[in-house]
């Protein structure tokens, strides 16, 4: 019997088969993820007052809850919203109904106060229900990856990912700018206002209606990153199976990403108030100004990324090894060596009892590694962070991003972008619980080891994976050969006799 078996490499990414870049639905996407985004930060500063207004039952323990909810419910829907936009091959409908549950949980938000009690678990539901809308983000992150020629990848992954780092600092931002509202405010009618707690859940409405309005007129949804003889036909069921390792690792990334930035945000005020015996003023102040010029960094590097076209130049794989570096040293940094002069300023329970003034400092009570442990100088504490993290962050997204993306290969990548949130988001579930508990009892020391183990290990498997952390290699049958193989195999059947050239 006559076969032919003819096989070729796809071409690469940069050549042809391609279409071109539809920019607008790109910035249109970038827009959508700063919306989101900014929903996630807007809350920072007013959610705990607010619920101390509310209910004078809560706990610092129940706010924790509240705020690891929006994660919870982020991590169980984002593979779920994936998977769902992969079976219809779209973002567009499950965008909206993301968009839509957002709208739902801050509704509820600004509504708790009808309730005539336990008003605490109104928020923990709100919340809980705009974390399902998050899943959103790993949505425009697919789309990011595979709307745009192969070549525009890394400056299209910018855009998204640099939305989603402008909401995050404008969030904050837009809530200092509704403190002057005061309590209760706008009275609309009993239980009912706007006021500098609530403004924002009515801001994220409004931005939840201009997204929901920018995709339904001007988002066209092109993937022009998914092959073109994969897109009109069932070929792309015939991809090849993507590099396990090397997706693991891009999640494994991920989750020390999230926790490093996750546990130097949460540690932050406690730190600066147990190793620099600031007040809580102070602390407030000092973390706010850290936050504010490290979210400026990280503009100016997306902005630099993306209007000096670095995404030629860069290399990816490099890049993230390079972030990798950037923590260690901020870590290494920051450790409270045995070496250092500085000690810290410590207290007992019966100096506080004598005082009338603010005790600042470890309190040697309740914390017993007080007098074991060095203290860093602060201004080395928060000029390395602002510049390692600034830089590190954004750069560390970029590089990620584009490796993960080119690891998956020209399909539709809504679930393991999910997954990849989902690692994000246990970070952001795991990191404070334990960072907090490690903190009490043993001090920065062990933290700053646990992190420092953790860091080192992932940079690790990237120095040892490295030449598996590339774009799909692809191989495909050329349809007109496989034809004709198929002619000559059922004339095969037909006329047996026919003798064979």
């Amino acid at each position: 019997m006559a076969t032919v078996k003819v096989c070729f490499t796809m071409p690469d990414e940069s050549e042809g088969d391609y279409a071109e870049t539809d920019w607008r639905s790109i910035y249109v996407a970038s827009f959508v993820a700063f919306c989101i985004a900014a929903q996630y930060s807007l809350y920072f500063t007013s959610m705990w007052p607010y619920l101390k207004t509310i209910d004078e039952h809560v706990t610092e323990q129940f706010f924790g809850l509240v705020v690891a909810v929006y994660s919870l419910s982020s991590c169980i829907a984002s593979p779920i919203f994936g998977y769902w936009s992969n079976r219809i091959k779209q973002i567009r409908l499950p965008l909206n109904v993301g968009i839509a549950f957002m709208t739902v949980g801050d509704i509820i938000y600004f509504s708790s106060e009808l309730v005539p009690s336990e008003r605490r678990y109104v928020l923990f539901a709100a919340r809980l229900i705009t974390g399902v809308g998050s899943a959103n983000l790993p949505l425009l992150r697919a789309y990011a990856s595979t709307a745009c020629n192969p070549k525009d990848r890394p400056r299209s992954t910018a855009l998204i990912t640099g939305g989603i780092c402008f909401g995050i600092l404008v969030g904050p931002a837009f809530q200092l700018l509704c403190t002057p509202l005061s309590y209760p405010g706008l009275v609309i009618f009993r239980h009912f206002s706007i006021n500098m707690y609530t403004a924002s859940a009515y801001g994220s409405c409004i931005m939840n209606i201009i997204s929901f309005t920018c995709l339904k007129c001007l988002f066209v949804e092109k993937y022009a990153g998914i092959h073109s003889e994969y897109q009109r036909t069932d070929e792309a069921a015939k991809l090849p199976r993507f590099d396990i390792i090397a997706a693991f690792i891009c999640n494994c990334t991920k989750f020390i990403q999230q926790l490093i930035f996750t546990n130097a945000e949460m540690i932050g005020a406690p730190y600066a108030m147990t190793i620099f015996a600031y007040t809580k003023q102070k602390a407030l102040q000092t973390n706010s100004i850290a936050q504010s010029i490290f979210g400026i960094i990280a503009l100016i590097v997306f902005a630099v990324f993306i209007g000096f076209k670095l995404d030629k130049h860069v290399k990816y794989r490099i890049g993230t090894i390079i972030t990798f570096i950037v923590i260690l040293a901020f870590l290494l940094i920051t450790f409270p060596w045995p070496f250092l002069t500085e000690r810290i300023v410590m207290f007992s329970g019966s100096d506080a009892v004598n005082s009338t003034k603010e005790m600042t400092g470890c309190d040697t009570d309740t914390l017993k590694w007080c007098a074991k442990t060095k203290a860093v100088n602060p201004w080395v504490y928060y000029v390395s962070y602002t510049i390692t993290m600034g830089f590190g962050f954004p750069v560390m997204d970029i590089c990620l991003n584009t490796v993960y993306g080119r690891v998956l290969g020209p399909r539709r990548q809504g679930t393991m972008q999910g997954l990849l949130r989902v690692s994000g988001s246990i970070a952001r579930m795991v990191g404070p619980l334990v960072v907090s508990v490690l903190f009490a009892s043993y001090g920065p020391t062990v933290v700053w080891i646990a992190q420092l183990a953790v860091v080192a290990v992932v940079m690790l498997m990237w120095i040892v994976f490295y030449r598996r952390m590339v774009a799909l290699k692809i191989v495909a049958v050329d349809r007109k050969i496989s034809a004709l193989s198929s002619t000559l195999t059922r004339a095969d059947t037909v006329f047996p006799d026919v003798p064979k050239p």
